[in-house]
């Protein structure tokens, strides 16, 4: 047992893909918005108002930007232009969209703290967005309007309940007026504008590392090679056609970090890469831009020591590894059941129950560890979508979180940059790494599915069409990877994110095709009822990269990925 104190870090992991359309530029789902509003500011603030406490939070850059837009009101999503609408200026099918849509959040925590909205619901009836259209008979201009203040409130977080402006509408909870509403939308919009100067401010404070994702969020070891999914599953039914771009991992990561400069004023130290994939090439990419940290999942450090015909040491993931040179990253290793419980199992728990389960497994691990050396337990996990499903948005339970560890007298909270600072910390070496992610240490959550490969192969399509353009307009450039091996990449100076020419915009519709979200969706492991949005808009993407270009996209671009419904 170590009697020194045992570590802790925590990573909150903040994304959203990019929703707008390259074309028109309006945004085609308002999850930006309405997470920012619900709690990125919150748990910022969290962190900060217990002065002993530390956090991770990674930002993903193409939230950003999408931050950044709509804070500025430069992008109007479609669900925030049907709430400006006067409910007697609707027409049908725009009421009948409000009423599929307008649904959209946890009701089990929502019905509870507005009951008219349970009220709209049942006289709605349906099954999540499915309905009868007919329905939109029964609705009254004020039922309406109710419908639409009382969804835009159903997403107002905590800091934002605070404002006496919101306060009361809740207190009032029905029989809204249009002034409300025009109110409440305003209060919204104005506190978008908050966000990002509050991680910055943070940042500087000392308590918050920044760290990022690779610009648009993609599979950072499948855009270089889809093949090393096999090294998890050996067995995996892989695309007809391969796809073999380093350069444009390299692309992602680089932008990534000249994002996170513009937007927030840190240039980070680390990554937490999309789902916490890692192969061996991928962290030479990582080493290439000079980034001191990776993490990602035991998980997948079971497999690499399989891999390398080992067994993992005892404890392993309590401490970083690095594989390569003197100069690569270090790899933290996400403690799966500890995280997994922040993320799924406590938020049915009281709060202070679930703070003390937290601080019984960690008290278990400190004693399971030898008495010298440095240890760490990584917990990261998505920090905006559990606390919809908390009570009191989970702000009970972050503050005990917080608090708890602080006041443990052989615990301590700190970051990974702080970790790997301290004297006497030196990374282990990991002899193989096998590639893999968060999700079950491999990568069949986004390859593998009949309609999973269908993506990569309408994606591989169309890069390389795009690569053809890049070469004529003189945008490609040869990049020295840390292995010494060059590959060929698009040029951030000549198409990176922010530029205004055509080339740039093809650029930008690519890398956010390139993002994971959409081959997450396909397949039946991820349900949802969004699922031919997604679909359209990954295609659409696609289809824009052609279009920017002046081109006619690929026909096949039109036809769904099989198993989404019809034509979008």
């Amino acid at each position: 047992m170590t009697e020194k104190r045992l570590s802790v870090a925590v990573l909150w992991h903040m994304h959203q893909p990019d929703y707008v359309d390259g074309v028109s530029g309006r945004p085609a789902m308002p999850w930006v918005r309405l997470h920012a509003q619900f709690s990125y500011y919150d748990m910022v603030r969290l962190v900060l108002e217990e002065p002993r406490a530390k956090a991770v939070f990674n930002l993903v850059p193409s939230l950003l930007r999408q931050l950044d837009d709509a804070a500025a009101g430069r992008t109007e999503d479609d669900f925030l232009v049907l709430s400006r609408r006067s409910p007697e200026t609707l027409e049908r099918e725009e009421k009948i969209r409000l009423l599929r849509d307008f649904f959209s959040f946890n009701h089990a925590r929502r019905f509870v703290e507005l009951p008219r909205l349970r009220e709209l619901w049942e006289l709605r009836g349906g099954d999540g967005r499915v309905m009868d259209p007919e329905v939109v008979t029964r609705f009254e201009d004020q039922d309406i309007l109710d419908l639409q203040v009382g969804f835009n409130l159903a997403w107002c977080g905590h800091t934002l309940r605070e404002d006496p402006r919101i306060a009361r509408l809740f207190v009032k909870g029905r029989d809204f007026s249009e002034e409300e509403k025009r109110e409440l939308l305003q209060v919204q919009r104005d506190f978008l504008g908050e966000i990002l100067p509050a991680y910055a401010e943070a940042a500087g404070l000392g308590q918050v590392e920044l760290s990022c994702t690779p610009l648009t969020h993609p599979i950072l070891p499948l855009l270089c090679d889809l093949a090393v999914a096999r090294e998890a599953k050996p067995d995996l039914l892989l695309p007809a056609t391969s796809f073999l771009h380093p350069g444009d991992a390299w692309f992602h990561v680089r932008t990534a970090l000249d994002e996170m400069e513009r937007y927030c004023g840190v240039r980070p130290r680390g990554m937490w890469p999309a789902e916490g994939s890692i192969s061996e090439r991928a962290l030479r990419v990582f080493e290439t831009e000079g980034l001191d940290w990776v993490a990602t999942d035991q998980g997948v450090l079971a497999n690499s020591w399989r891999k390398a015909g080992a067994a993992a040491p005892a404890a392993a993931h309590f401490q970083p590894y690095r594989w390569g040179g003197s100069g690569a990253p270090a790899v933290f290793f996400r403690d799966t059941g500890l995280s997994d419980n922040l993320g799924f199992r406590y938020q049915s728990w009281p709060a202070a129950d679930a703070v003390a389960d937290l601080l019984y497994h960690l008290d278990g691990i400190r004693h399971e560890l030898p008495a010298d050396g440095e240890y760490l337990v990584p917990l990261i996990l998505d920090g905006e979508n559990p606390w919809e499903c908390y009570p009191d948005n989970g702000i009970d339970f972050l503050q005990r979180l917080y608090a708890g560890i602080a006041d443990a007298d052989h615990l301590a909270w700190t970051t990974f940059s702080e970790f790997l600072d301290r004297d006497g910390v030196d990374p282990a070496i990991l002899p193989s790494v096998c590639a893999g992610s968060w999700i079950r240490g491999d990568f069949t959550t986004w390859i593998g599915h009949p309609e999973k490969n269908r993506g990569w192969e309408y994606l591989a399509g169309v890069r390389a069409d795009f690569e053809r353009k890049l070469a004529e307009a003189g945008a490609l450039i040869d990049v020295k990877l840390a292995d010494g091996t060059t590959v060929t990449a698009p040029d951030p100076a000549r198409v990176g994110p922010g530029g205004r020419d055509a080339l740039s915009r093809a650029m930008t519709a690519l890398a956010n095709a390139e993002s994971s979200d959409w081959l997450w969706w396909y397949g039946d492991d991820n349900p949802t009822d969004f699922g031919r949005e997604f679909d359209a808009l990954f295609r659409r993407h696609l289809a824009n990269v052609s279009t920017l270009l002046g081109d006619d996209p690929d026909p096949s671009l039109a036809v769904p990925v099989p198993g989404r419904g019809g034509q979008a």
